[in-house]
């Protein structure tokens, strides 16, 4: 089933997963054998100790003190996918997103449900400047299910390293699963500007725009299709309002010089 990626739900989602994990459906792995002296054995009852005490300094936002239960039950439990979520979900709230990205690709190995690592894995690479590898992380969520988030988050991966063509039809497929999935239309109205069908694109970004006219990325969106169409004036009052509305968005700058200068893209 396709449910569409709402940006701003996102922290939300994070917060279900975790409660999902550790309060709903606490579970780990049978005991090692303390016979074996492993120095990282958990028996269940020490473990279930630990899973509280994350869940009460989650609960709490104090992230980084969760780190510690958390560290010790990955350490007795290592392909434990629950441990691995939760990890990467308090590394991704820390901000520490190499340690994030490393949960996050174990997650997907040992996870029996590995769509839910993404598109955390493939941000987790781009926050960290590893394009080639979230485009890698990117394709391989879509392999590992195709819905309108791994269609859409896979094109907006394959546009970043300009394959505008097949992230086209990727947002085409997108699209047709998900018709009102307004982030699926921008990328669109996008990349056919890019590629000589800005006609196509018009309505789509002009309906866009009627419900989000604040919105940062269908500004810039609307920006390339008026400047493809040749209408210099009404591409500039889009990007000067995406500029108003993202002063530290650097790109809209240079897209207004390329159009100023250029009278297109």
């Amino acid at each position: 089933m396709d449910i569409p990626f709402i940006r701003l739900a996102y922290p939300l989602l994070i917060l279900y997963g975790y409660w999902y994990a550790f309060v709903s459906n606490p579970w780990v792995d049978p005991p090692i054998d303390p016979a074996s002296n492993d120095p990282n054995y958990l028996s269940l009852e020490k473990a279930q100790i630990l899973v509280d005490e994350s869940r009460a300094l989650t609960a709490q936002n104090k992230f980084e003190e969760a780190l510690i239960p958390l560290q010790r039950l990955h350490k007795g439990f290592p392909e434990n996918h629950i441990y691995l979520q939760g990890l990467a979900e308090t590394y991704d709230h820390l901000s520490r997103y190499k340690e994030a990205n490393e949960m996050w690709e174990q997650y997907l190995l040992y996870s029996p449900t590995p769509i839910e690592g993404c598109p955390q894995v493939g941000l987790d690479y781009r926050r960290l400047g590893k394009e080639a590898e979230a485009l890698n992380a990117f394709e391989r969520c879509h392999a590992i299910e195709e819905n309108s988030d791994t269609l859409l988050f896979y094109g907006n991966a394959l546009e970043r390293q300009g394959q505008f063509a097949k992230a086209l039809e990727l947002y085409q497929k997108a699209i047709e699963r998900a018709p009102t999935y307004a982030d699926v239309a921008v990328s669109l109205a996008r990349v056919e500007a890019r590629l000589g069908k800005a006609a196509a694109a018009k309505p789509r970004i002009d309906e866009i725009l009627k419900s989000r006219p604040d919105d940062t990325e269908a500004l810039i969106a609307a920006g390339l299709v008026y400047s493809a169409l040749g209408q210099r004036s009404a591409a500039l009052r889009y990007l000067e309002h995406a500029r108003t509305l993202s002063p530290d968005y650097k790109d809209i700058a240079v897209l207004m010089r390329m159009i100023r200068r250029n009278g297109g893209m």
